[in-house]
């Protein structure tokens, strides 16, 4: 597939069918990803692959927490947002919701219950990034994320970038046995699309250029 054609034709997939990606293709998805640049070099990233019944175990410890915790999907903001980011999300659920329903669920449930399903992905990718370095490295974690979620388009498969399991970080380490000095950034869902389900046919909306672009001639 061409490069910008993959760009403007791949989003994200909230419903993956249960058949299980093989590790080489994941190897060489990652390996792709990795190609992303970074500060110097330094590659800061830190990978974990949580593949099958693994996968669904780590689910289940998510799922029980979100029931004990009831810490769901937000904006994460540390300020009040302006009214063009609360109409983007505002349009983004507006246009969600209908499928959703015609799938006979639940909004939030859906949204929540999903997220730390993984959607039903047989593979979930966890990013990390060791505590030694400053919050300004997540740029290079971006960079990594954008080149990981078209590196899968580009081998046939889906993805879906999901930072709810950020707010059950402890769990997930606890779970994987990961260190404590290693700082969750996103987990990505990856296999191939259920394309029977509605919530599939959403694809989100881009702003025009002339709302965040400015120009300096």
């Amino acid at each position: 597939m061409d490069l910008i054609e993959t760009i403007r034709t791949r989003h994200s997939v909230r419903a993956f069918l249960d058949d299980p990606i093989s590790r080489e293709i994941l190897e060489k998805i990652v390996a792709d990803a990795s190609c992303a640049p970074s500060a110097i070099n330094m590659q800061p990233w830190e990978i974990h692959v949580v593949l099958g019944d693994e996968r669904k175990r780590l689910s289940r410890r998510l799922l029980k927490s979100l029931r004990e915790k009831a810490l769901t999907c937000g904006p994460g903001s540390a300020k009040p947002l302006s009214d063009k980011f609360m109409r983007r999300s505002r349009d983004c659920a507006d246009q969600m919701a209908p499928l959703i329903r015609e799938m006979g669920m639940d909004f939030k449930a859906f949204v929540n219950e999903g997220s730390l399903n993984f959607y039903g992905a047989p593979a979930v990718i966890l990013i990390f990034l060791d505590e030694c370095f400053p919050t300004e490295r997540m740029i290079d974690i971006g960079s990594f994320l954008g080149y990981l979620v078209l590196a899968t388009a580009a081998h046939g498969l889906a993805s879906c970038p999901i930072g709810l399991v950020k707010s059950y970080e402890d769990e997930i380490k606890d779970q994987l046995n990961i260190l404590e000095s290693k700082n969750l950034a996103v987990s990505v869902a990856i296999g191939k699309p259920d394309v029977k389900a509605a919530i599939n046919r959403f694809s989100s909306t881009r702003a025009d250029l002339k709302e965040f672009v400015r120009w300096i001639e």
